[in-house]
């Protein structure tokens, strides 16, 4: 029953004004968690970890053919999604990256410091030459044709138009800029470089001026995002991983009443995120879960419908968990979760007695057997009062017979004969 298909689970985060356009960004935590971010709407979602660089990313990079390019203190890793295993590897100390329109990257160095130029085609690496002096290179990013970089010069932050014939020859163009740590940068030109790793905010090359579009504050496990990456037209993006789990229910087979409640009994361990919902579903087919629901509740019990539901027809119980559509979760969202065991519950029919007598005139000091017709499982234990006072039996079948005896002397008039209590092998009426 359980949906293990893997796809795109997002989590909220603050939504600011935006005057950038709208698009999808990689980006990698101080956790080497590759995510992904939906500018339009500030979300982001897991993607997949990135092993092998303990040391962290200090910028990320997407290849013409999807591979991603992690680069930092321990060297440059070479990823083949979804393995999160690196598929090279080079040692060295290195911060941004940048795709040039002609397919090569590339990359700043820390160590030497200075500019490398990375070939995907052979992972080639060639050093291009070192900053003017006294400067540094961190973040790059395309506007109008022109390579720019985020830097240092003596202390202060510039940005560098950057020549890479000689890379000693880049220019600043503007210093010093809007406050900037340590962070990602991408065309676009959105960075996490200003305010803080947390924050995602847009750079006007133009006017050197940062504004916030987006809030990652409050997302939990995101402390920073070190790194960022556009991805390239025609890459298609990789899917989110699934992390909405819609819990355990015990495994269970219950008999209840039409007029008793079902219920789910449901663990309390599902595992939302802050767009999801969960609910509880009442369906007719483990094989065809979505296809065969018959309700849904928004707390874990369902009542009998006579209008949806048939009594001795086993139904399950399960719980599901997806994104919030208009109060319900969405049956279409890539991340739905069913739980992957249910409880069974049928409804059983209250049950009932009907009298009869062959002849109903009676005299006083006769007896007269009376019939007694059943409907529900039987035995029937059958509580009934007379004349003659209070009496309790029980028949094995739907029907049975019982004697009723007026007494000596009775007055003429109606006699009656009360039912006071019925039970059968799975309900009791009243």
């Amino acid at each position: 029953m359980r949906n293990t298909s893997l796809a795109c689970l997002l989590v909220l985060a603050a939504m600011l004004p935006n005057t950038a356009e709208a698009q999808i960004l990689y980006g990698v935590t101080n956790g080497n968690l590759l995510i992904k971010i939906d500018v339009e709407n500030c979300t982001l979602c897991p993607v997949m970890t990135l092993n092998g660089n303990p040391q962290g990313a200090a910028d990320i990079l997407t290849l013409p053919n999807g591979d991603i390019l992690s680069q930092g203190s321990g060297g440059i890793f070479r990823y083949s999604p979804p393995n999160p295993n690196p598929v090279f590897s080079i040692g060295g100390s290195f911060g941004g990256s940048i795709l040039s329109p002609d397919g090569l990257v590339y990359i700043s160095s820390i160590n030497p410091t200075g500019l490398y130029i990375f070939d995907p085609s052979d992972n080639s690496l060639t050093y291009l030459g070192d900053w003017p002096a006294g400067a540094s290179v961190s973040e790059f990013f395309y506007d109008n044709g022109e390579l720019y970089g985020f830097g240092q010069l003596n202390g202060v932050s510039v940005l560098y138009l950057i020549d890479t014939s000689d890379p000693s020859l880049s220019v600043v163009v503007h210093s010093p800029l809007p406050p900037i740590l340590s962070g990602g940068t991408t065309n676009g030109v959105y960075s996490t470089a200003f305010y803080g790793t947390r924050f995602l905010s847009f750079y006007d090359i133009e006017n050197n001026t940062a504004e916030i579009i987006c809030d990652f504050y409050d997302i939990p496990g995101i402390a920073s995002i070190t790194a960022l990456a556009d991805i390239p037209p025609g890459v298609p993006e990789l899917p989110c991983q699934c992390t909405t789990h819609a819990g355990t229910v015990t495994p269970s087979t219950v008999n209840v009443c039409i007029n008793t409640d079902a219920s789910v009994p449901y663990n309390g361990d599902a595992t939302l995120d802050n767009n999801d919902l969960l609910q509880y579903i009442l369906f007719t087919d483990p094989l065809d879960t979505l296809g065969s629901i018959v309700a849904v509740s928004n707390t874990p019990s369902f009542s009998f419908d006579p209008a949806t539901m048939q009594t001795g027809v086993t139904y399950y119980l399960a719980t599901i968990a997806g994104d919030n559509l208009n109060g319900n979760v969405d049956l279409n969202e890539p991340c739905l979760d069913i739980s992957n065991t249910a409880a069974q519950v049928t409804w059983r029919p209250l049950p009932t007695v009907n009298f009869s007598v062959d002849n109903p005139d009676f005299c006083a000091g006769e007896c007269r057997t009376v019939t007694a017709s059943f409907t529900g499982t039987p035995p029937f234990t059958l509580t009934y009062v007379t004349p003659a006072g209070t009496f309790t039996q029980t028949f094995a079948g739907n029907t049975g017979t019982f004697q009723v005896c007026v007494p000596a002397g009775a007055p003429p008039g109606a006699l009656s004969v009360q039912a006071t209590g019925l039970v059968d092998a799975w309900c009791a009426c009243p």
